[in-house]
This record gives C-alpha cells, structure tokens and sequence, in this order.
C-alpha cells in the first residue's frame, strides 16, 4: 500500500491577497494505491460427499475440504487453469480457474474403520489443503485533488473532488468453491445399485470424464472456478464544497 500526499501550500506562488493566488495556492493531490494478494479459499462439500461416515449429508459443523488427486500427478500448482473464473464459457467449460479433474475423494477401504463390506462408498476427511488456492491480484488506486479557500480569517472554504477507484480495475471475489458431489444428498450409501446388481467401487473417472457422472452415486466436482461475484466498486467520482468556521 502506498500513500502519497503533494501539497502547494508553502512556498505561496502567488500572493494571498490577489485573485489569482486565492484561486491558484493552496492546493493538494492525495491518494492510496494499494496492491494485494487475492483472497484464499479452498474446494468445500457439503452433501455428503467427503467426510460421509461421521455425518452423512449432514454437515453443518465443519468446512469439508474436497482433496486433490495426487495419486493423478494433481498439485496446488497444476490444478489451477490460470484464469481467474470470470469468463467462463457454460458450452465449453473453458476459463474456469481450476480444473474438475484433479479432486478427487477420500474413500475409506472395505473393512477399515468400521466400513462394512459392500459399502465402498463412505469417505473420511482429508488434511491440510485448507486455504491452497488463490484468485488473482487485487489493485485499486483512489486520489482527491483538494484546495482550502481562507475567507476573513474565521472561515475556510474546502472544495475536493475525488476519484475512487481511477482505473476502473476489477477485483474479483473468489471463485465457486462449494461443490455437490453427493448430487441426490444420498443419506445412506449402498453398494447395490439399479434391479439389484452390485455397484463397483467408485473410481475417480474425472480423469477422462471431468464433467459427468462419477458411477452413478458420486459426481465429479463441476462448475469449479466460475466467478461470479467482485470487491468494491467500479470508478466513481465526486465533489463536495464545505465551509469550516
């Protein structure tokens, strides 16, 4: 953050008696700029998909954290697309900021943790990858050009006219994180599927498929980074004229 103040008020170009110094002194430049780091967020589930065998689809206390597939080669780095998710295309998925295909689920095996057999689909918690991902730089730069008007030595006439935001920059808000990967918020999940034939055990077909089913009872993260929402407002510009006494 830098702020910066430039002042004519001393020396006097002109001298205060005359119109023209009562016009021309006495006037300031003064302004912020400030460049910072997006703001951090992380991919969340709330339908039950992560975290499934201590509250199924009822998960109000904690913030589930959908994992990355680091058994696909998938890193912090690696899962960002590069674009920031403002302008994403619904038909071709394109300018996402993140990518479907490097989460994944933490699936419990069979026969851990309490997991009965022909239940593959429970899942734990994940640690750590909590606040990993960042959106873009913010940037913003506000300035007023001000001038004090001395009138009979009781009173000061101060005009300012400023300017918020002067390069009109956006600074967008983070992107979509709170994915649906228990589409159908199923309470308990099963290993039997349709007409009563066993479902296989959910594989990550992200891999291939990054915006389909996931075999039916999981779904692949979709909609991931689409940003839809910015931080502060657009330029804006005013004046004001006050009168201390």
């Amino acid at each position: 953050m830098l702020n910066f103040t430039y002042g004519l008020t001393e020396p006097k170009l002109f001298s205060a008696d005359t119109l023209v110094g009562k016009a021309l002194n006495s006037w300031a430049l003064h302004g912020v700029a400030i460049i910072q780091s997006g703001q951090p967020y992380s991919i969340i589930d709330y339908s039950g998909a992560v975290g499934s065998i201590f509250y199924s689809t009822f998960n109000g206390i904690t913030n589930p954290i959908v994992p990355l597939n680091y058994a696909a080669g998938c890193t912090r780095k690696n899962a960002l697309t590069g674009a920031n998710g403002a302008f994403y295309n619904p038909t071709t998925q394109a300018g996402a900021a993140l990518k479907a295909s490097c989460f994944t689920l933490p699936l419990i095996p069979v026969g851990t943790m309490g997991v009965p057999n022909g239940d593959p689909f429970e899942t734990n918690f994940t640690t750590g990858q909590r606040n990993i991902f960042r959106q873009s730089w913010q940037r913003r730069a506000d300035a007023s050009l001000t001038k004090d008007l001395p009138i009979h030595d009781q009173f000061i006439l101060h005009y300012s006219f400023d300017m918020y935001n002067i390069t009109n920059t956006t600074s967008f808000d983070i992107p979509q994180n709170n994915v649906n990967q228990n589409q159908a918020f199923n309470n308990v999940p099963t290993g039997v599927g349709p007409g009563g034939v066993a479902q296989a055990a959910p594989t990550n077909n992200c891999q291939t498929n990054p915006y389909g089913a996931n075999d039916g009872f999981f779904n692949c993260p979709a909609g991931l980074g689409i940003t839809k929402h910015a931080i502060g407002s657009a330029r804006q510009v005013q004046m004001s004229l006050h009168l201390d006494f």
